[in-house]
């Protein structure tokens, strides 16, 4: 019914740039109650206040089904909550963020947060499947990281999120690498840990202040050995403001990690 109220509105919107009509107050106030709720939730989000974002654009998004603001908004807060979730919460927090980041795309297909925040969901729904599932995955993944930045280079999430992807392929296990030979002959080729580095330093470079990036660079480097960058990058996220309900968690491991290789030399 909501939907077939906002087909109504955009049907009748079409006749009015026609000039058979003016725009029904009811369809222009729905639209400004919708954008409205679509600036709330986005300021929501840049505080951190993620439950209180995704109330907000759920309240939206019963008003108008098919905004790719709304859409957009839901999958990124839905993905950010799923990363902390547990158990059944978290698998419906994730299956919510990738059936609203696919409807997203279908809304606005050239538009590359969408295609970002389904390779995000993606990736957190892989992490709790099997191998073969998981491995059928990936390759969408990649697929839609590469779209994104295809569209708009300027994106840090989404080299963070290629990073992930190419360290994770790049260090998987022997069965796990037998697996995707034999079954997914087709997952893309070419992920390192040297392409980790470069879409992590790219990340970092685009959103300074992002402390899950600088932490995720900061591992890659551990995993190479390269404990003075590893350390800088460590002391950097722990001196960095928190500005998302991650962050202290994250600067926690910092902490942890940064004494590690104190006590190494």
């Amino acid at each position: 019914m909501l939907v077939n109220r906002s087909i109504w509105c955009a049907a009748v919107l079409l006749v009015t740039v026609g000039g058979l009509g003016a725009t029904p107050p009811a369809c222009a106030a729905r639209a400004n109650d919708v954008d409205a709720a679509i600036e709330r939730g986005n300021e929501s989000y840049a505080r951190g206040q993620l439950r209180e974002a995704l109330a907000t654009l759920q309240g939206a998004q019963a008003h108008d089904a098919t905004s790719y603001g709304v859409l957009v908004g839901l999958a990124r807060v839905e993905s950010e909550l799923g990363e902390e979730a547990k158990d059944e919460e978290r698998r419906r927090l994730i299956a919510a963020a990738v059936e609203h980041a696919r409807a997203a795309i279908k809304a606005a297909p050239e538009e590359a947060p969408a295609h970002v925040w389904l390779a995000a969901a993606l990736r957190q729904q892989a992490e709790m499947e099997g191998h073969r599932t998981r491995a059928g995955l990936w390759r969408e993944i990649k697929s839609e990281l590469d779209r994104a930045i295809g569209l708009d280079a300027g994106i840090a999430r989404a080299y963070l999120e290629r990073g992930r992807w190419h360290r994770r392929l790049a260090t998987r296990g022997l069965w796990e690498k037998t697996l995707s030979r034999v079954r997914f002959a087709k997952v893309p080729k070419g992920a390192s840990m040297d392409n980790a580095v470069r879409d992590l330093e790219k990340a970092v470079e685009l959103a300074p202040q992002a402390i899950e990036a600088r932490m995720e660079l900061a591992r890659v480097y551990l995993a190479l050995e390269r404990g003075a960058d590893a350390r800088r990058e460590l002391e950097r996220a722990i001196g960095t403001p928190v500005n998302r309900p991650r962050d202290p968690g994250l600067q926690a491991e910092a902490k942890v990690l940064l004494e590690k290789l104190t006590r190494r030399g």
